[in-house]
This record gives C-alpha cells, sequence and structure tokens, in this order.
C-alpha cells in the first residue's frame, strides 16, 4: 500500500497527461510487464471515500545496477486531462526526498523524465507534459 505521498507541497515537478488516470495507470502497467527493473503499486487516493472519483497514488520503482529509486505521483483527474504530480523521489532509502531543493532530487527528477518517461513514451505512446 502507498502511505500518504501526497502530504507534501509544492509538488517536485507537475505533469499534464490527455487522458483519464485510468488509461495512464494501464499504460505504466503494461510499461512494466516489457521492463522487469520496473515496478508500479497503485492504490485510490481516498479510500475512505465511497464513491471513487478517480485519483491515484502511484510508487513507481527503478531498479538500476545496485540502486533502487523509488518516485511517488499523485495522480487527479478532470473532465478532460490528469495532472500528474511528483511528491517524492528517493534513492536506496536515503538520498533525495519530498521537495525539489532536496539533495540528489534534480539528478533523480532528470533520470526519471530521461529513462522513464522516455520509455513510456517510446513503449506505450504517452506523453506527459511538464507544466
Amino acid at each position: 500500500m502507498v502511505l500518504c505521498i501526497s502530504c507534501t507541497t509544492p509538488p517536485i515537478k507537475t505533469y499534464e497527461y490527455k487522458g483519464s488516470v485510468a488509461q495512464f495507470a494501464i499504460s505504466v502497467e503494461k510499461l512494466t510487464l516489457s521492463n522487469n527493473d520496473i515496478e508500479v503499486k497503485i492504490s485510490r487516493r481516498d479510500s475512505s471515500n465511497k464513491v471513487d472519483d478517480g485519483g491515484r497514488d502511484m510508487e513507481i520503482a527503478i531498479k538500476k545496477d545496485t540502486d533502487n529509486v523509488i518516485y511517488g505521483l499523485v495522480c487527479e483527474q478532470d473532465a478532460h486531462n490528469t495532472q500528474i504530480e511528483m511528491v517524492s523521489a528517493i534513492k536506496n532509502n536515503i538520498h533525495g526526498g519530498y521537495s525539489a531543493t532536496a539533495p540528489e532530487v534534480k539528478e533523480l527528477l532528470n533520470n526519471f523524465e530521461n529513462d522513464f518517461l522516455v520509455r513510456l513514451k517510446n513503449q506505450q505512446h504517452v506523453v506527459l507534459k511538464s507544466e
């Protein structure tokens, strides 16, 4: 289960996806099937609410050599688009953090954009626009 990864404001970075949270989640899950170095955990934003509003927390774990990097994303949708906020970027449970100014977060963000987002675009044809 993904813990309250959205409790930190402001986000490290915000993206926009032209589609629903469900469509985005399916694309990320499909990406993990063909990339054994990526794992994803997805949970409802507010599981206490009887009506599912579509919001999701995602925890994306990427293994590279001896490093394990976990990115926390919060996904919320409106009538046409999904807003995706990166709220954490943590390497090996000790580097990075929950703020764009935390040590090593900039490097982890660059890795996310130049590795994970590139694979998502090339393999699943999903493009996230940076806000």
